[in-house]
């Protein structure tokens, strides 16, 4: 699927760039032609992108038939890709295994992983206890392969620009590669941007918010605050009032601010991670089987990258209301967290300090799995405002103001 989509990916980009070329502006005869492109993945299409990513080379031909009768169009000329923004929506980056909404044991999730063939495998990670075998012989062998993919699919010549399908090893576990393996963090590294969105309070069935987020209990990866909704001063943030989106406009954006903004009353938080210097791929020395220890070092991977994470409570869009669990039953939500490190309760008020607005992944982690209702987890297609049918339409509606934000992000960004 990644590889199909890696060539559907370029085919589209030289067409339109065929097309932007014939309707009118024609006046670049250099031999590169740059171009810049942004992908959004939605659930396992975020996956997918990701390993088209490591598929997808930095110049391509401008076009794939030799004998074109326009010379500005022979596949000399190339097109140089240059990426600006990746952005993510309730996509399972560390797979489901220890991830599913209710813990199942590993014997189930093998039985679960197996009945949904190829894909079930990879996100259950059924192939990571064979990986973890002979560890520093795989390590090896997996250099070797990523130094291979790497100078054949950095630049493409000849006239096809087409990839061809590469037959899987099955003792690959996938999900783990691309959390781990240079060949795929470097293309994602070489975003302007990367956003992942996550349901918040035990509202996504099929993907929680620790993988959708990448969180991990154990890691100490420092999160800084940029906005959170119980910050917001009254009035700071009216969506259906035209001043507030100006307001939003004018502001810095977000992944690239450290700045405090206002921020909709759908978004628990908006956090970013700090990019690292270098690529980091974490590996397990120890040679140990340990499956958490895995899940540890693919959370603190993804998030040396330097992303931007948005979580959304979508409990007030699901279609069925929810139960209110008693007082002793109610975790210490993300906001009631935000709001005791900024110093901020709900009887007194006071200022918070710098260390307030750093949130580690396992403060995330613990703080996000579960709110103070019980609902219907149906945030999954909600979120995205699902209207793949009438009934889909009616029953997702009102994640349609989460998308409307995403979609002003990231144009406000690419503006810039």
């Amino acid at each position: 699927g990644g590889t199909r989509l890696a060539n559907e990916i370029i085919n589209f980009i030289q067409s339109d760039t065929l097309k932007r070329r014939g309707s009118g502006n024609n006046d670049d005869d250099g031999a590169i032609i740059n171009v810049t492109f942004s992908l959004v993945g939605n659930s396992l299409g975020g996956l997918y992108s990701r390993f088209a990513l490591s598929k997808i080379p930095y110049e391509i031909p401008l076009s794939n038939y030799d004998n074109s009768e326009d010379e500005h169009n022979s596949p000399k000329r190339k097109i140089r890709l240059f990426p600006n923004i990746f952005c993510t929506t309730a996509t399972p980056h560390l797979g489901v295994s220890q991830h599913t909404y209710l813990p199942i044991p590993r014997l189930a999730e093998t039985i679960i992983g197996t009945g949904m063939g190829a894909t079930g495998r990879d996100l259950f990670r059924l192939n990571s206890d064979a990986m973890n075998d002979g560890a520093a012989a795989k390590v090896n062998a997996a250099a070797a392969k990523t130094v291979k993919r790497l100078s054949s699919f950095r630049m493409l010549q000849g006239s096809n620009a087409n990839i061809d399908v590469e037959a899987e090893d099955e003792s690959d576990c996938v999900v783990r590669n691309m959390c781990l393996d240079d060949e795929f963090l470097v293309p994602l590294r070489n975003f302007r941007q990367r956003i992942a969105y996550a349901n918040a309070y035990g509202t996504d069935f099929q993907v929680p918010c620790q993988t959708a987020a990448f969180l991990n209990d154990n890691s100490g990866v420092g999160h800084f605050l940029i906005g959170a909704r119980c910050l917001n001063t009254d009035g700071e943030f009216d969506e259906n009032v035209e001043e507030g989106a100006e307001r939003k406009r004018s502001s810095d954006e977000q992944g690239d601010a450290g700045e405090e903004g206002a921020v909709p009353p759908f978004v628990v938080a908006v956090l970013r991670t700090d990019k690292q210097s270098q690529t980091q791929s974490p590996r397990n020395s120890s040679g140990q089987n340990d499956a958490s220890d895995d899940l540890l070092q693919m959370s603190q991977s993804l998030d040396a990258l330097g992303w931007t994470k948005v979580f959304v409570d979508m409990r007030d869009s699901i279609p069925v209301p929810g139960l209110r669990k008693p007082a002793w039953m109610c975790p210490n939500s993300l906001d009631d967290l935000i709001k005791q490190r900024e110093g901020v309760s709900d009887d007194s008020e006071g200022e918070g300090s710098n260390t307030g607005r750093i949130l580690t992944s396992q403060d995330l982690s613990r703080s996000t799995a579960a709110g103070d209702s019980i609902n219907i987890p149906l945030g999954h297609t909600v979120m995205v405002a699902n209207s793949k049918s009438e009934a889909y339409k009616q029953m997702n509606f009102q994640g349609r103001p989460v998308m409307d934000k995403l979609a002003h992000d990231i144009v406000m960004s690419l503006e810039k």
